[in-house]
């Protein structure tokens, strides 16, 4: 994946010096495309609607005290579930091509500030903000 800059953000002084942040639009190196999405896949969802399911039909089964230490059971699960559901949250890949391998530059040679490339809205895009010194 690449970025190109597509328009700015807000500025603010500092030191004297007006400093701009430029908006660039992530886009896929393989496809092109700019409708780019989280990296949670079908086998991630599944493996936590699973993970999701055997701790309720646990605590469900033993909250009445059956089990001592049932609670850390519960929680051990409690825990592989939010870990499962954060860290697939922090990738990016392409809805088009499935493309995962992302870099920050403008491998394809978009030309800045071109909305008329985007196949998306560009509300919908994911941007990143840098400083314009």
């Amino acid at each position: 994946m690449g970025i190109v800059a597509m328009g700015k953000g807000g500025s603010y002084k500092f030191e004297g010096s007006t400093i701009t942040a430029i908006a660039y639009c992530l886009y896929c190196d393989r496809c092109g495309s700019f409708n780019i999405g989280k990296r949670i896949t079908l086998k991630a969802l599944i493996w936590i609607s699973i993970t999701a399911i055997i701790t309720t039909i646990f605590w469900n089964s033993v909250k009445d005290g059956a089990l001592p230490g049932a609670w850390l059971v519960c929680f051990g699960s409690l825990i592989l579930f939010i870990s499962f559901f954060g860290v697939f949250q922090l990738g990016n890949r392409c809805k088009k091509c499935g493309n995962r391998h992302m870099t920050m530059s403008n491998l394809l040679n978009y030309p800045a500030n071109d909305r008329s490339i985007l196949d998306v809205p560009y509300e919908t895009t994911v941007k990143y903000y840098f400083d314009d010194y």
